[in-house]
């Protein structure tokens, strides 16, 4: 074999993986980028790890469901997808459904995201024994539940957690992919996201 066809076979393999990480970065800008925003509650769990850094294992109030409250749809098992519909009217977003498929349309102050079913748990009655219509619980995990924060602001945030005062600005697309986009401490942004 040529040596002119080794550096060819060579240019090739690099130009693939550059295109291959080009659409990763460039999927994640086009979110960032998205013009459809929701602030979500949050209740961060673990301030640091020796390994990466200081990190916040994010628990949202769109985590865990009650059919009581929530409508669930019937379909859901564990390791679906679920979408949450979400209202957007006020300055936190709140759950309206929690959806088996992604809706077509959505209605202004209206916005999906979508996440992952860790299980369902379906009964004929509540903990406390009362019949009820529907008591089925959900618990969903979304790919945002973990944040890396600057060094030395973990043990901050935490304080923030448990005074409940935490909110995460998510960005979201029409298929209900989210990222995060930045922090809230009581209604003041505090943290943007970088596109790089």
């Amino acid at each position: 074999m040529s040596q002119t066809r080794i550096l060819i076979g060579i240019a090739i393999a690099v130009l693939f993986q550059s295109a291959i990480l080009g659409q990763m970065v460039w999927a994640q800008i086009a979110l960032l980028s998205s013009p459809i925003e929701v602030v979500l509650k949050t209740t961060p769990v673990d301030p640091r790890d020796i390994f990466r850094g200081d990190y916040v294992i994010l628990n949202y109030e769109i985590s865990a469901f009650d059919g009581n409250k929530v409508p669930i749809a019937d379909n859901l098992e564990s390791s679906d997808d679920a979408y949450v519909l979400l209202s957007t009217k006020g300055s936190i977003a709140m759950p309206l459904e929690v959806l088996a498929a992604a809706p077509e349309d959505l209605p202004e102050g209206q916005a999906v995201i979508r996440g992952r079913v860790n299980y369902v748990l379906r009964d004929e009655v509540t903990t406390t024994g009362a019949d009820c219509d529907d008591c089925t619980s959900i618990l969903i995990a979304y790919p945002i539940d973990s944040y890396f924060v600057p060094e030395g602001t973990g043990t901050e945030l935490e304080q923030y957690r448990d005074e409940r005062a935490l909110g995460v600005i998510v960005a979201l697309n029409e298929k209900g992919d989210s990222a995060i986009k930045g922090l809230m401490i009581e209604g003041q942004k505090i943290y943007d996201e970088p596109l790089f």
